[in-house]
């Protein structure tokens, strides 16, 4: 049916031996015989392959062929996991949402920024296979037009807002002049107002230190827990 084509397989770190002994023979000699057939079918197809195990590893253990695996290893992709690229995840979950909608004959209900927030925060174990059930599920029962957060399963709330909260604030551009000023402000303020451990910390002199406080309208007579020397 692939001749012409391609063939995708998937999982192929869990192919038993007997298949994949199959394979190399379609690989080497570019022919199969149909089951029970004796006839020899000559077949074009391009082979696409995929796996989520470490096939390095399945080589030493025995469990997978070494022949196979170079036969395979012409050209390789590696796709990180879906955790490490959220940027892809509206995108996926854009094109989950118009799928099922339109298989189901709805409308596309979309999704609030506070869901999205919860679905770029989750680890997402089972990659993307995970976020298409969970979408396929959830534009099913969501009772409104837009899938909000209760609308997502409560452990997907739980653990979305768990890792959020050990992420750093969001980083944005800013301009030199407001990150030289609040590293001044913050570090003079965690000395007490003591100006030339605030120098010191800085890596400045105390000159220095009275010029860009002045600059930036900070008065250093306001920071006095402790006086400077």
């Amino acid at each position: 049916m692939a001749n012409g084509g391609t063939l995708f397989l998937d999982e192929i770190g869990d192919m038993p031996a007997s298949i994949q002994a199959k394979i190399l023979r379609l690989l080497q000699e570019k022919s199969i015989e149909r089951l029970g057939g004796r006839e020899t079918i000559p077949v074009n197809v391009r082979i696409i392959a995929a796996t989520n195990r470490n096939l390095e590893s399945a080589l030493s253990e025995g469990r997978f062929r070494e022949d196979l695996y170079y036969r395979l290893k012409v050209v390789t992709i590696w796709l990180p996991p879906l955790h490490e690229r959220p940027p892809d995840i509206p995108l996926l979950t854009a094109y989950f949402l118009s799928r099922y909608a339109g298989e189901k004959k709805m409308d596309n209900p979309g999704i609030t920024k506070e869901a999205m927030k919860i679905l770029k925060n989750h680890p997402w174990p089972g990659n993307v296979r995970e976020l298409r059930n969970l979408l396929e599920s959830t534009v099913l029962f969501a009772p409104a037009d837009e899938i909000t957060l209760e609308d997502l399963p409560s452990e997907y709330r739980t653990s979305s807002q768990v890792a959020a909260s050990a992420e750093p604030a969001e980083w944005r551009p800013r301009p030199m002049a407001e990150i030289e000023r609040e590293a001044i402000l913050r570090t003079v303020d965690h000395t007490g107002g003591h100006r030339a451990k605030a120098a010191e910390l800085l890596g400045i002199t105390r000159p220095t230190l009275y010029d860009l406080l002045n600059k930036y309208g900070l008065s250093a007579d306001s920071y006095s827990k402790k006086a400077a020397p």
